[in-house]
């Protein structure tokens, strides 16, 4: 069980690493190609606010993305530590990000798709704002569960 485990835990981390190098090169690519492009759209304020954002959201995934390879990485020591609860924060605060930069997005540029909830105009939830506020409530979640079990950990240590 523990070999398929580890097995699992280098499969993963393969592909974690993979993803940062497209993710990286795809960044690359997009300030390559996206600077020259905004610089002569320059009067078009749309293009520079859409140019923007979606290189900050790209910024966020690469973030998460290291802050995952950070936390497999400690996995194979201890997998309890303070700084995986970090870690696990700061992802949910990337995917809050990310959900508040893709509200703006939907309310400056329409929502082209379908929506859970449509109170009245700017009012809405579609479902990416779903996934987002999940994602990261679930980080969150488990931020606080590590920091308990780190508590419990540190306590039962002490004890003779």
């Amino acid at each position: 069980m523990l070999k398929n485990a580890t097995k699992t835990k280098s499969v993963l981390s393969t592909s974690l690493i993979v993803i940062f190098f497209m993710l990286g090169l795809i960044l690359l690519m997009a300030v390559i190609m996206g600077i020259p492009y905004i610089f002569n759209n320059i009067k078009d304020t749309n293009t520079i606010v859409h140019g923007i954002g979606a290189f900050v959201i790209g910024i966020t995934y690469f973030m998460m993305i290291i802050s995952l390879l950070e936390i497999v990485s400690s996995s194979k020591v201890n997998i309890f530590i303070k700084s995986n609860v970090k870690q696990f924060k700061r992802i949910g605060c990337l995917l809050l990000i990310n959900l508040g930069i893709d509200y703006v997005f939907s309310i400056i540029y329409g929502v082209s798709g379908m929506r859970f909830v449509d109170l009245a105009p700017g009012v809405f939830i579609t479902p990416s704002m779903c996934i987002y506020f999940i994602a990261g409530l679930l980080c969150f979640v488990i931020a606080d569960a590590f920091d308990q079990a780190i508590t419990i950990k540190e306590e039962n240590e002490f004890t003779v």
